[in-house]
């Protein structure tokens, strides 16, 4: 990964990472062209092998996304923490409300061996929606009257949309856990580049506010270690089930379009912040 300290940002870091992204985006492209060759998605041996590629293939987007967190953190203030906090607790409670969702309307369309760590999953990002609302408190705040940015709202519809046109085992799994479980593999990252580089802010630990940053990060080792646990979920599940090239087509319908939205979201989400700051 490459850092970027703050004084050396002359513009603002959602421009930025912007350009990074578009810099990335040929990952996109690539991703949507081998879904449509099944000559080479036939020629992964194995399910595993197949999610071995996948990450490493993704990784020029999951350093953007690590950027996200990264640059971030080295800019902000306490008025940007509320904020990205807010972003956050709604991010939580959409996150249960779509996996609750999915272990009760599509249930027979799952594998009852990923049931119980699905629904371990649902109590994490319960856990960490009440984690979250404890930072806000701590920094005088609250979710009232929070109204989420559109590109978080599209993000957490998304995963149900597309698996829910294969309504049978195990195309509605794969195709589920390709789309949510990669936001996570993105959160992952995102929560890396804020514990890794929230020294660098200063200001961030001087008076009242640096108990609030106190506790952002250590939320943020807590849930990075979460968040990989969660992404180990479609490892699994697609190690076991994508032993075929039309099987891995549909787990990339799925997981490319969330790979953008998710990308998109987070700098959405600061360039949000900065605007709010007017830019400081």
């Amino acid at each position: 990964m490459r850092f970027i300290l703050a004084n050396q940002l002359n513009t603002m870091i959602s421009k930025k990472l912007w350009e990074e992204f578009e810099e990335a985006k040929w990952v996109l492209e690539e991703l949507k062209r081998v879904k449509n060759d099944y000559g080479l998605l036939a020629r992964f041996k194995t399910g595993h092998e197949f999610v071995e590629w996948f990450k490493l293939f993704i990784s020029p987007i999951l350093r953007v996304n690590y950027n996200t967190g990264a640059y971030w953190i080295k800019n902000t203030d306490i008025r940007g923490i509320v904020l990205w906090t807010k972003q956050g607790a709604w991010n939580e409670r959409a996150a249960n409300s779509v996996l609750s969702r999915a272990l009760t309307d599509y249930r027979d369309y799952i594998e009852p061996e990923f049931l119980d760590v699905l629904a371990h999953q649902v109590s994490d990002e319960a856990r960490h929606f009440y984690i979250r609302v404890k930072i806000l408190e701590l920094a005088g705040e609250s979710l009232a009257g929070f109204q989420p940015l559109p590109q978080w709202s599209q993000l957490f519809e998304f995963p149900l949309k597309c698996a829910s046109k294969r309504l049978e085992r195990p195309y509605f799994q794969v195709k589920f856990s390709g789309a949510f479980q990669t936001v996570e593999l993105t959160a992952t990252v995102q929560h890396r580049g804020v514990v890794e580089n929230a020294h660098f802010n200063k200001g961030l630990w001087e008076g009242d506010a640096r108990r609030v940053v106190e506790a952002l990060v250590n939320f943020s080792r807590e849930i990075e270690d979460d968040e990989s646990f969660h992404w180990s979920i479609a490892e699994r599940i697609w190690a076991r089930f994508l032993t075929t090239a039309e099987l891995r087509a549909e787990a990339l319908e799925c997981a490319i379009p969330a790979l953008e939205l998710s990308t998109v979201a987070k700098i959405a989400r600061i360039e949000a912040a900065e605007r709010a700051r007017g830019g400081n």
